[in-house]
């Protein structure tokens, strides 16, 4: 159309306006319309004068159509205006709430995407669009899912809609959150719906008991309870709510009888040995409590998990009374982990107690380790001399026995120790070295081989150049550090009580305590949801270590006999991790791969991620870390495989689906790929312009063609 034309029908439209001929200045208007950009300023007004003509319906359609247009653009902010305008002429309008609350959540507006959404389902359940308001009501309770007015309103949607089990759950979800913020009487309203709906429910009447334990009403909860369980004998959750009403009780003997029904059942319960621990306890039968205790601590030492070790034997001593069973193996965990600092405290305790039983050779003994432990402590030196002599040792005799006795240990420290001086040496990290023969010549003083390697590294050290050193000093710093750093407390943080209330939390899964025990039985059924990890972390503490000092020789270039040891050590992790770690502990096998991939090891990183894909939680990570070993690996296609991989189990037009094409387009730049750069860079713009640096990596590419 000309320019003369176009002014001449803009003239005629203004005159049909002002005549009040609304409909024919719109069909003249129409005339304008080409299907370009330049069409918004007209369909504006075609949508004005259709709202003066009371035809509000119409005026959306044209708004529609503009909000359209900007969205195939990517101007979601222009297309959110429209939409609110569509909002204010017709509120109920329910594609353009959607469109709007869409728009909202992929823009990352929860706060106003909530509210959008809130009013969708609002309208469509006061329009009897059950299934519709229900899909609406959970996509609300995803962005907002303590929004619990919300869910009751969902719960009698879907109890209409005939999911009568759904509905249940929601009313115990409300009441659940209605307890942990202790408005009990919300809580008791959304129950009582619950049990409208099905009487017998298991996890009604769960929270119905944990209700009436907390308003203090225990026979109502007692007689609730045992008539649930008279329908279900053995059912563990219920058998548990009894034994903790009597406890609370001080109805010891019950709740004894209670707990011992669920270590019948169930072997491997945690929750319930802890618990009988604490009656046992009471009753002082500490030799009892021990006997409980001992298969845990055993399997939680092996396990690493020496904290909670050394928490659940602090329950037996809070007892005030000192257990010397309890006292011994406590002192064995600290001895196993060489805390040396918490191993006197034990000893002290412990030799208090051998003088009161007079049993003199034990406290010998203890005296004997401290004197080797302490060897500046005079006080242990003459205690020891004086009960020695005492029990009749010749004079010659009274520092040999307690030497002997470890002559073989100490000279296994000394010289796994230098051997380790010997790769720090042979790195140029001669002052760790040093620090650890400091540390080694306190301990063994008139040890030659110490002395010897010391003299070793102080005539290195002179030789070496200044510069050379400022690039190797500290690569291993922060691991020594930890080693250095690890003595703690004797009893965790909070004590002995905080440590039972973390069991109890559920913190400590019954599949670490019992797993890889011969003592106790390993019972399949798992409870519902539980994963179990491996806490690896000391066990690959050495391996990893030499792993990063051996990685920094090789990059060095330096080809020493040093590269046998990689293979060797590296062959050997792999047999322990294959030994400690089992198949299907893909979270474990992650950890492994994101650690690998820090120490440079990619090939072993791609290996555990393959074993990790198999998780549904961790699948996209894990091909996601692939892509990144392949690309560290300078591997750009195999790298773009594994991303485009990862891409296609992204839910679509999700930001996770952005995201990784915003990576793949970056990956086909490096490779020289623009066609395929320019179309992953384009379908981010569109959809968010201000993702990232987007907008300039697009343009930098369109401007080279």
């Amino acid at each position: 159309m000309s320019s003369r034309e176009r002014a001449r029908i803009e003239a005629l439209v203004e005159k049909l306006i002002k005549r009040g001929k609304l409909q024919g200045a719109i069909s003249e208007l129409r005339k304008l319309l080409s299907g370009t950009e330049q069409d918004i300023p007209v369909r504006t007004q075609i949508g004005d004068l259709y709202i003066r003509a009371d035809q509000k319906r119409k005026a959306v359609e044209e708004l529609l159509k503009i909000a359209d247009f900007y969205e195939g653009k990517g101007l979601n902010s222009k297309a959110i205006a429209i939409l609110k305008r569509i909002g204010r002429i017709d509120p109920e309008f329910l594609e353009a709430i959607q469109r709007l609350a869409q728009l909202y959540d992929n823009q990352g507006f929860t706060s106003e995407a909530r509210k959008e959404y809130a009013k969708l389902a609002k309208s469509l359940a006061k329009q009897e669009k059950t299934a519709e308001a229900i899909q609406a009501y959970e996509t609300l309770l995803e962005l907002s899912p303590e929004d619990m007015d919300s869910r009751i309103t969902l719960a009698g949607l879907l109890n209409r809609q005939g999911q009568g089990d759904r509905a249940v759950e929601e009313y115990n979800t409300v009441a659940e959150s209605c307890m942990r913020k202790k408005r009990l009487e919300d809580a008791r309203k959304a129950l009582e719906q619950a049990r409208k709906l099905k009487e017998d429910y298991p996890r009604t009447l769960t929270n119905l008991i944990e209700l009436y334990r907390r308003e203090d009403k225990k026979e109502e909860a007692l007689d609730l309870v045992n008539s649930f369980l008279k329908k279900d004998k053995d059912n563990i959750k219920a058998l548990y709510l009894l034994g903790n009403l009597y406890f609370e009780d001080d109805n010891t003997k019950q709740a004894e009888e209670v707990f011992s029904r669920i270590i019948s059942l169930r072997p491997k319960e945690v929750e319930a040995r802890v618990k009988m621990g604490r009656i046992l306890i009471l009753r002082g039968e500490l030799d009892q409590v021990y006997e409980l205790y001992e298969p845990l601590v055993d399997t939680l030492v092996r396990k690493q998990l020496v904290d909670k070790a050394i928490g659940l034997l602090g329950l037996v001593l809070a007892s005030k009374k000192a257990h010397l069973p309890t006292l011994e193996k406590l002192a064995g965990i600290y001895k196993l982990k060489k805390q040396n600092k918490d191993l006197e405290v034990i000893y002290g305790v412990l030799i208090e107690q051998y003088r009161k039983n007079n049993v003199q050779k034990k406290v010998l003994s203890l005296l004997g380790e401290l004197v080797e432990m302490f060897p500046q402590n005079q006080t242990y030196y003459s205690d020891y001399r004086f009960l020695k002599g005492e029990l009749g040792g010749a004079e010659g005799e009274l520092m040999e026995e307690p030497f002997s006795i470890r002559v073989d240990e100490s000279s296994e420290i000394i010289d796994s120790t230098l051997s380790k001086v010997d790769l720090y040496i042979e790195q140029g990290l001669f002052k760790n070295a040093r620090r650890i023969l400091d540390n080694l010549m306190m301990r063994y003083p008139d040890e030659k081989k110490v002395a010897e390697k010391i003299e070793e590294v102080k005539q290195i050290t002179a030789r070496s150049k200044t510069q050379d050193l400022a690039q190797k000093i500290g690569k291993v710093h922060k691991k020594e550090t930890e080693l250095l750093d690890k003595l703690s407390g004797i009893m965790p943080k909070g004590g002995p009580q905080a440590f039972a209330d973390e069991l109890m939390d559920g913190h400590l899964s019954a599949a670490d305590i019992f797993a890889e025990t011969d003592l106790i039985p390993i019972v399949m059924q798992e409870k519902e949801g539980e994963e179990t990890y491996f806490d690896l972390k000391d066990i690959i503490g050495d391996e990893l270590d030499a792993i990063e000092a051996i990685c920094s020789v090789q990059i060095r270039g330096d080809t020493a006999s040093v590269e046998k040891a990689l293979t060797d050590i590296v062959a050997d992790f792999r047999k322990a991790l294959d030994q400690k770690v089992d198949q299907d502990d893909y979270e474990s096998h992650y950890n492994l791969a994101v650690a690998f991939m820090g120490q440079g090891l990619f090939d072993e990183a791609i290996k555990e991620c393959k074993l990790a894909v198999n998780s549904k939680r961790l699948e996209i990570d894990s091909l996601t870390l692939i892509s990144h070993c392949y690309a560290q690996k300078d591997e750009p296609g195999e790298a773009a495989r594994w991303l485009e991989k990862a891409l296609e189990k992204a839910a679509k037009d999700s930001h996770q689906s952005f995201a990784l094409k915003f990576e793949l387009a970056s990956l086909y730049e490096s490779m020289k790929e623009r066609k395929k750069a320019l179309q992953f860079y384009q379908e981010v713009a569109d959809w968010n312009p201000e993702f990232r640096d987007v907008a300039a990596r697009l343009q930098a590419l369109q401007s080279t063609s």
